[in-house]
């Protein structure tokens, strides 16, 4: 099976167990450890958990014994499937009066029979039938998903699949992406913005720094300091930026990284005045999904072929992958992601100046989910 993403990972809603926590149970822990496993030091990354677990909760509903366990703690699942699903609907329903943040589905399958769970978990939570493909005749079914990317994604991610990725042998090919564009609650003043030095950990160059002076939520530590800029108000989002100072390394603060660290920099960042500099960027990744949960410690779940997808069969999860943009400037940022998934047989002003490598995340406030999360670091 292949798992694609193009500018959102993937769900998985967590759950203690019984009717246990919504879908935002565990998103911070799975967010966290995603994106450190995912980070390469020799490029700038940005990656989509919510997509990835999104993708991933279909499949818990038809997990076998062999992998349901698996699927349930590595994404913080409610131990309840039909719960999971209602966690994932909720969310979407929730989310679907957003026009700043967009999220689609698409499958893709052949002509035998989905099994009536996975039909309905399909049709249920993410509102989508499957369109029946010959997965032999590569072109067109690459052609027919780089489409949707695209139209999907507002023309971000222009090709999501190769021909040569698809495997001729491929049963269900599932899709998620995620499409964001919002507006700084307040702009940055384009007047502002001149030429500076960053500190890439691959040697200073000059940027675009951006400019202005704003009161948002701060906090300052021994080791790194940290802001919140909210987007518009109806969009439901803000962007963290954390940025190492004082005794604190870049290296230092991706090490640190954890659900702790971000839940205690939530509750306790306070309302200050400060003067931002913050480069306009834009990132384009692609990332084998597959390896990066393999490394998490989950192969388990693309070795054992237990997921009940068609009628009268196992099918095991052969790929998963995600590809996302993301670019940052004065009127605010716009991002993509795309994942897919296939099955096979088998008081003077705070001075807050960005001019060193950064870590991001961009998150939806209501439900303190996170949409994606990335750092800024190297020349490219």
């Amino acid at each position: 099976m292949l798992i694609r993403v193009i500018s959102l990972v993937w769900l998985v809603a967590a759950v203690a167990g019984g009717d246990g926590p919504d879908f935002s149970f565990g998103d911070v822990d799975f967010s966290v450890e995603y994106f450190k496993a995912a980070h390469n030091a020799s490029s700038n990354c940005v990656v989509s958990p919510l997509s990835v677990r999104l993708i991933l909760a279909a499949f818990y509903q038809v997990a076998g014994a062999d992998v349901e366990e698996t699927l349930q703690r590595a994404f913080y699942l409610p131990l309840e499937k039909s719960v999971a699903s209602d966690n994932v609907a909720e969310f979407l329903d929730g989310n679907a009066g957003n026009t700043q943040l967009q999220i689609a589905f698409k499958a893709f399958k052949n002509q035998d029979q989905l099994s009536d769970v996975f039909a309905t978990t399909l049709q249920k939570a993410f509102k989508i039938s499957p369109e029946n493909v010959k997965f032999e005749d590569r072109s067109s079914v690459a052609s027919s998903v780089n489409r949707w990317a695209r139209e999907s994604t507002n023309g971000r991610i222009q090709q999501f699949i190769n021909e040569e990725d698809l495997d001729v042998n491929s049963e269900l090919l599932l899709l998620n992406a995620v499409a964001l564009k919002a507006s700084w609650a307040e702009k940055f003043s384009v007047s502002k913005t001149d030429r500076q030095m960053f500190a890439f950990t691959n040697g200073p160059r000059p940027v675009d720094m951006m400019h202005e002076t704003l009161e948002v939520l701060y906090k300052i530590d021994n080791t790194y300091h940290t802001i919140q800029i909210p987007y518009s108000e109806d969009s439901d989002l803000a962007m963290w930026v954390l940025v190492p100072r004082g005794s604190g390394s870049f290296d230092g603060l991706l090490n640190s990284l954890s659900s702790g660290l971000l839940d205690d920099i939530e509750t306790t960042a306070m309302p200050k005045v400060v003067d931002i500099s913050l480069p306009r960027f834009q990132i384009q990744s692609y990332l084998d999904a597959k390896h990066v949960i393999e490394r998490m410690g989950y192969r388990v779940l693309f070795t054992e072929n237990d997921f009940n997808v068609f009628e009268g069969r196992k099918s095991s999860l052969s790929d998963l992958r995600q590809s996302t943009f993301l670019t940052v400037d004065e009127e605010g940022t716009e991002a993509a992601a795309v994942s897919s998934a296939s099955t096979k047989f088998r008081s003077k002003n705070i001075q807050f100046n960005v001019n060193q490598p950064f870590v991001f995340i961009i998150k939806k406030i209501s439900t303190d989910t996170t949409v994606f999360i990335g750092h800024y670091s190297i020349y490219q």
